[in-house]
C-alpha cells in the first residue's frame, strides 16, 4: 500500500526552502527552548545581592527572563533614582517572542509545498502508475499505459499543471521576499520618543539590547522588599547573530531559487531551451517542431525521469508523440504529432 502513495517530487530549490531552511528555524528554537528550560543562566545572568540563597538566584533570573519591559543601559541617567519603578521602564525585550516568531516564520515556508501537495493530491499523477505497476506488466506495458493516461489526463486538465507549477515557484519567491524583508525591517534598532515636564526625550530602543535592568519584589515574612538588578542578556546576543546570518541565508536561497525558476520557465516555453532540456528523450523530430507553447506533457517527462529513470522517461515519449493522441475529428490530418500510417494498395484491391 505504501507503494501506490505518489510522492511529489522537490527539485533542490524547493528542498531548499522546505525542507533545509525549515529545519535551520526548528533546529534553533528547539536549542534556544532546551537552553531556556535547562541551562537557563546561559541565556541570562543576573548580579544578585551577597546574601541570596540558591533559591533566590533562580527566581531573580527566572523573574527577569519571563520580565517584558526592562530597563536598557543609558536611559537611567535620563530619570532620577526615585523615579526608577517598573512603570517607568522605557523598553521592551522581546527575547521570549522571537522564537514563537521563528516558529511562525518556518511554517511560512510550509505554505507553497501543502499547495504543491494539494493540487497534486487534486489533480492526480499519472506518474504513480509506474509505482504501482513495477514488477506485474512488462515494461513496454507500463510505458504505453502511461502515455495513455498523460494523453487523457492532458485532454482533461490541459495546462493546467504547468500553471500550477509556476504559481508554486512564485508563492516560494514571494514567501523568501516577505521573509528577508520582515527580518531587515522588524529586527532592528529604533527611537523612542518620550513627553516628560513639558520636554521631549528622545532615546533609542534597542532591538536586542545586550545589558538589562528588571524590577522584582521578594516577600520575606511580612515584608516585601524591592529589587533592581543588572543583568548581562547573552540571548539577545545569539538572536541577533543567528537573524543576521540568517538573512543572509535567505539572500542566498532567494538568488538561486530565483536562477533556478528562470531556467525551469525557460526549458519549458521556449523553444531553444525545450530541445536542450529534453534532447534525448522526446524525438528529434517532434523537438524540432515545437514553438512557444504550454505543454503539460512535458512536466509529466520530467517526473517520470526523476521518479523511474531516463529510459522510462524515453519510451513514454515515444509513444507518447508517435502514436496518435486523443483529437478531434478532422485535426489529426494537421498534426505534427502524429504519424499517418499508408495502407498498401495491394491491401486496398484485396478488400
Amino acid at each position: 500500500m505504501a507503494d501506490r502513495i505518489h510522492r511529489p517530487y522537490f527539485d533542490f530549490s524547493e528542498e531548499l526552502n522546505f525542507f533545509w531552511t525549515s529545519l535551520i528555524l526548528l533546529l534553533f528554537v528547539s536549542m534556544v527552548t532546551v537552553l531556556r528550560y535547562v541551562f537557563l543562566t546561559s541565556l541570562i545572568t543576573c548580579w544578585t545581592p551577597a546574601q541570596f540563597a540558591l533559591q533566590h538566584n533562580v527566581y531573580t533570573h527566572q523573574e527577569c527572563w519571563n520580565q517584558d519591559r526592562v530597563m536598557v543601559d543609558g536611559f537611567d541617567n535620563l530619570m532620577p533614582d526615585h523615579e526608577f519603578r517598573p512603570n517607568s521602564f522605557n523598553d521592551k525585550t522581546f527575547h521570549r517572542w522571537i522564537p514563537i516568531v521563528l516558529v511562525f516564520m518556518m511554517l511560512g515556508f510550509q505554505i507553497p509545498r501543502a499547495f504543491k501537495i494539494m493540487t497534486d493530491l487534486l489533480l492526480g499523477s499519472p506518474t504513480a502508475m509506474v509505482r504501482e505497476d513495477i514488477g506485474t506488466d512488462p515494461r513496454t506495458d507500463r510505458a504505453q499505459e502511461l502515455a495513455d493516461t498523460i494523453k487523457e489526463a492532458g485532454e482533461r486538465n490541459r495546462v493546467i499543471r504547468t500553471m500550477i507549477f509556476f504559481l508554486v515557484k512564485i508563492l516560494v519567491g514571494l514567501n523568501i521576499i516577505i521573509q528577508m524583508s520582515f527580518v531587515k525591517w522588524y529586527f532592528r534598532d529604533s527611537v523612542q520618543i518620550i513627553g516628560r515636564n513639558n520636554e521631549t526625550v528622545v532615546t533609542p530602543v534597542h532591538m536586542f539590547p545586550k545589558t538589562i535592568r528588571c524590577h522584582f519584589e521578594i516577600r520575606q515574612m511580612h515584608n516585601v522588599h524591592d529589587y533592581d538588578v543588572q543583568c548581562k542578556m547573552p540571548v539577545n546576543y545569539l538572536l541577533e547573530q543567528f537573524l543576521y546570518i540568517f538573512w543572509f541565508w535567505l539572500l542566498g536561497v532567494g538568488i538561486y531559487t530565483g536562477l533556478v525558476f528562470i531556467t525551469q520557465l525557460a526549458s519549458l516555453i521556449i523553444p531553444p531551451f525545450v530541445r536542450l532540456r529534453f534532447r534525448g528523450i522526446i524525438p528529434d523530430k517532434d523537438l524540432s517542431q515545437r514553438g512557444f507553447c504550454f505543454d503539460d506533457a512535458l512536466l509529466y517527462l520530467s517526473d517520470i525521469e526523476h521518479s523511474s529513470g531516463l529510459s522510462m522517461a524515453r519510451e513514454v515519449a515515444v509513444k507518447l508523440w508517435i502514436s496518435p493522441p486523443l483529437v478531434q475529428p478532422g485535426i489529426g490530418a494537421h498534426n505534427p504529432h502524429i504519424v499517418q500510417n499508408p495502407v498498401r494498395q495491394d491491401v486496398l484491391k484485396t478488400l
